[in-house]
């Protein structure tokens, strides 16, 4: 393995933090075929036991059952030299500007991927669950689950959405009625373009006979959510190459990932400045950073303090820059009237003129 590990490394330029997921997954591959006895050549170093101190102190939500200590686990088939350890997440986020260029070269490839990504950045999911586990309609984990008629229909705001996170964990969060209107007008049913029957018709007819289809247990019967225009479903590593080369067209880098960052970031933000805490913005102030931890545990599932304050930094650092406004989450307002910055940021101005263009195409519009 350890060969693999270095021409990442050295030859592919991936990240430290990337390489150490997979390596992590593939661990736990080999380990599953070892215990099921299925024979493998696989032999990986054990993973380095580690006792960390905790400090009682930054856990706002329970000062009663707190251990001093906690076990981890350290990967050891990685070089740990490589790792950098940031202590902020501003070089993930992108100005909304950017977004917005983004958004509309990911239209042009296909509007499937444009508005996955508006749906990145607006429930700030992990790039799996978002590709697997966003619903068309009601299904086992999400019985409930209404479309955008139904939700307009009765006058509803938002709706829950229950997701299989990071450890097998459910999890749930609240899907904005703004986004499924972008889903349904955009994606579903728009009025010009290719609607979702047309793609899940050329799904059935056509991929699900291919070789491909029968590997990934593909079926007529099914509906998957997320569809290219061929009717071929999107998957998390086509949604990845695409958005890499995208955002490479576009002069800057993008990965999924940096959607979440980026729609964290702002939710914290309008969450600050809705109540009053922008003038005392600071890591020493405990009753900000018990709020803050609140909802990233809410919204997230976040549990460490560290989490929190990386994107506290982000916003200070952010403020620090002058790029605040640039920041600044349009994606769920309703009109562009609204919109206090546009004059003075020519960057995001473009980008809304771009989406406005596909916008008149489509006669939708949600800005």
């Amino acid at each position: 393995m350890k060969p693999i590990i270095d021409g990442l490394y050295y030859e592919g330029k991936w990240k430290a933090s990337s390489i150490e997921q997979y390596v992590k997954t593939w661990r736990e591959f080999y380990q599953f075929l070892s215990s099921q006895g299925v024979y493998h050549e696989m032999n990986m170093p054990e993973t380095i036991k580690v006792k960390i101190h905790l400090d009682s102190n930054s856990n706002f939500l329970s000062h009663t059952s707190y251990a001093n200590t906690k076990l981890v686990e350290k990967e050891s088939a990685i070089n740990q030299n490589w790792k950098i350890t940031k202590t902020d997440f501003t070089d993930n986020v992108l100005s909304m500007g950017d977004f917005w260029l983004l958004y509309s070269e990911l239209y042009n490839r296909d509007p499937v991927y444009a508005v996955m990504a508006y749906a990145n950045l607006v429930t700030c999911l992990r790039v799996t669950p978002l590709v697997n586990g966003f619903p068309l309609g009601s299904n086992k984990l999400n019985p409930k689950w209404k479309t955008y008629r139904e939700l307009k229909r009765d006058l509803l705001s938002t709706q829950s959405l229950f997701y299989v996170a990071k450890g097998g964990k459910v999890k749930s969060l609240k899907i904005p009625t703004e986004f499924m209107s972008v889903f349904y007008n955009i994606y579903e049913n728009p009025d010009k373009g290719i609607k979702y029957t047309y793609r899940l018709q050329k799904y059935r007819n056509n991929y699900c006979k291919t070789k491909h289809a029968k590997n990934s247990n593909r079926t007529p019967t099914q509906r998957p959510t997320w569809l290219l225009s061929n009717g071929t479903p999107v998957s998390t590593r086509d949604y990845q190459k695409v958005m890499k080369e995208s955002a490479e067209n576009c002069n800057f880098k993008c990965h999924p990932h940096m959607l979440r960052h980026t729609g964290v970031t702002q939710m914290l933000y309008r969450y600050l400045k809705l109540n009053g805490f922008m003038d005392s913005i600071s890591l020493a102030n405990s009753v900000l950073l018990a709020d803050a931890q609140a909802i990233l545990q809410q919204h997230l599932g976040h549990v460490s303090i560290e989490t929190t304050k990386k994107y506290l930094r982000t916003i200070l650092r952010l403020i620090q820059e002058s790029r605040i406004d640039a920041l600044l989450n349009t994606a769920l307002s309703t009109s562009k009237a609204h919109h206090d910055m546009l004059n003075d940021n020519p960057v995001f101005l473009k980008g809304l003129e771009l989406l406005e263009s596909i916008m008149e195409n489509q006669n939708v519009s949600f800005l």
